[in-house]
């Protein structure tokens, strides 16, 4: 198998991975480990959230560096999880380099189960909704506040809206439901609409990862993280805050 041909594939993994939210050290450990198991040596990655560069020296001597950036990134499970059996295989020299390539295109043609994720954005909202304090009205008028969200989301995406527009957007619009609703009578316990719907868009995962990176010594990708969790916080509590205002006097 010819090295740059390899060097190819390899790259393209890492690039999903980071596209579909692993963390750094797993992207980092993943090229390594690829790059170890076809004999390749003075292997060193390099990654942050968005971007990892990849020096290794080829089987005749040569040396050897890319880097590859991912811009939109989202966390998908089921793709990390295929990744990851990849990644396994590459390492073990269980496939040639034909059946990398396709378990590849696999992967990046696999499409979401949009109806579960749909059904993820309604029960949470609602079962947020209840934890926060609300009854039944409430937890059915948060259920209908996931569903507009998920196509609000899903449209924005589709318009290449930035992340931070984004949020601000999605919490305008939640915000004028809850309190829309509750002017007209249908739910009594606003706070709870609005916290429970809210929590599908706090960064819970960034938080998580951020300090993860910290603890492991990325402090680069943990800080970077780490801010990128606190701009969607504020992002959330300006969309809220703009609407209460407007709309509270109403």
């Amino acid at each position: 198998m010819n090295d740059l041909d390899i060097l190819q594939q390899i790259n393209k993994i890492g690039q999903l991975l980071l596209k579909h939210g692993a963390e750094i050290y797993r992207v980092e450990e993943s090229l390594k480990r690829m790059c170890e198991g076809f004999g390749f040596t003075d292997i060193e990655v390099f990654a942050i959230p968005t971007y990892f560069t990849l020096s290794l020296t080829l089987h005749d001597g040569t040396p050897y560096q890319s880097s590859k950036r991912s811009r939109s990134n989202r966390t998908h499970l089921d793709h990390l999880y295929e990744l990851n059996c990849l990644v396994r295989q590459i390492s073990n020299q269980e496939l040639s380099l034909e059946e990398i390539k396709d378990k590849i295109q696999n992967i990046e043609t696999q499409r979401l189960n949009y109806h579960l994720i749909l059904m993820g954005y309604i029960v949470s909202a609602a079962m947020f909704c209840v934890f926060f304090g609300g009854h039944v009205s409430e937890m059915i008028v948060s259920a209908f506040i996931g569903f507009i969200l998920y196509y609000f989301i899903y449209l924005l995406e589709k318009l290449d809206v930035n992340g931070i527009v984004r949020t601000i957007l999605s919490s305008m619009v939640l915000a004028s439901i809850a309190i829309i609703a509750q002017k007209m009578n249908i739910i009594t316990n606003q706070q709870s609409v609005i916290t429970g719907t809210l929590m599908i868009l706090v960064p819970g995962i960034a938080i998580t990862n951020s300090l993860r990176d910290i603890i492991g010594g990325d402090f680069v990708s943990g800080l970077s993280r780490m801010i990128e969790a606190i701009l969607i916080a504020a992002s959330i509590a300006i969309g809220v805050g703009i609407m209460m205002m407007v709309l509270q006097g109403v």
